[in-house]
């Protein structure tokens, strides 16, 4: 999933990836006008609809001017941190074609106050090697996506880190969830989204939404880290990665069904950690809570250290126990 490049705007690749591998645990996989990925799993028992929500885009950049010397300039999709790109590579997508390329910048030698305080997206460009415009536009163009060129690093316990973890972690956890209710028969009808543009004000999940009508929903995502250096954890809450999912406590969010969730947790005896999120989530389930009539919504989330960074670090046993949960949550009580 990770290393499919899907910045907002341009899922279609990974759409394709999906489709593929789902087909084979649901009943039906329908792609809709804004480019959500729907898979339906029909259940006798019940009429009532739940609806899981993952968002499939990442951050990045895009191509907005190319100079006369053939440098590229660009502009951000989504919440990308400038002083993160200084000196790295990236890889421009051109009608399908991958471009290398490194971010340059004025090195700080020869900056009059050496330091980074006031730096700016004029003060960064790609550079692919060419020496003019005219090469540069045969391998370019205006609106090309761009994303930062990191490779999925295995660390200890368990752990990965990559760019685009937030959120295909939340994707992988609905992928196994799927996988573990091959041939099951669940409580109620299940609609999984993968959802689209998410970076860009949660555009997938309320278009996904009106169409489904869903009774409930919950959303899968990731939640900030906190367990590193300087973090105050009295205003972001004590969340530590590989000690299990993040079942929040807030506003947006049903008490019922996020009680329900802890509780499952408890029966699967796996550890579960709590933040509070006394207004807006950030999350799919923001859009999803008041489209229509409303319906009960609920998150859980995996930690996720460094967001929006080229090195995002997950625990693979946190996807794992979201899954697992909500595998549980669909099943029909025993």
């Amino acid at each position: 999933m990770v290393n499919i490049i899907s910045p907002s705007g341009y899922e279609q690749t990974i759409i394709h990836t999906l489709k593929n591998y789902v087909s084979q645990y649901v009943d039906s996989v329908t792609e809709d006008t804004l480019g959500n990925l729907i898979c339906r799993k029909n259940s006798g028992q019940n009429t009532q609809t739940a609806m899981f929500v993952a968002h499939i885009d990442e951050v990045g950049l895009m191509v907005s001017y190319i100079e006369e010397s053939g440098y590229i300039r660009f502009t951000r999709i989504g919440g990308v941190d400038l002083l993160l790109l200084k000196g790295r590579n990236v890889k421009i997508v051109h009608n399908g074609t991958v471009i290398s390329g490194v971010i340059g910048s004025v090195p700080i030698h020869m900056k009059k106050n050496g330091n980074n305080k006031d730096l700016d997206e004029s003060d960064l460009w790609i550079d692919i090697g060419v020496t003019d415009k005219d090469e540069a536009e045969k391998l370019v163009s205006i609106g090309d996506c761009i994303v930062i060129d990191a490779p999925v690093v295995e660390l200890i316990n368990n752990q990965i880190a990559c760019r685009g973890c937030d959120n295909k972690a939340g994707v992988t956890s609905l992928l196994k969830m799927i996988e573990l209710l091959n041939d099951i028969e669940c409580k109620f009808n299940i609609v999984v989204v993968f959802s689209v543009q998410e970076e860009v004000g949660l555009r997938g999940a309320k278009v996904a939404s009106y169409s489904v009508s869903p009774d409930i929903c919950i959303a899968i995502d990731v939640a900030h880290a906190t367990d590193y250096p300087s973090v105050n954890k009295s205003k972001y809450g004590d969340v530590r990665i590989g000690k299990g999912p993040v079942i929040p406590v807030g506003s947006d969010l049903s008490l019922s069904l996020q009680n329900q969730l802890k509780h499952l947790s408890h029966k699967l005896d796996i550890d579960y950690q709590q933040i509070a999120l006394p207004g807006y989530s950030g999350t799919d389930i923001n859009a999803v809570q008041v489209t229509k009539s409303g319906c009960a919504t609920g998150l859980i989330s995996i930690p996720c250290r460094y967001m929006h960074t080229p090195v995002e670090i997950v625990s693979l046993h946190d996807v794992e126990n979201v899954a697992q949960i909500l595998a549980e949550f669909c099943k029909i009580p025993s």
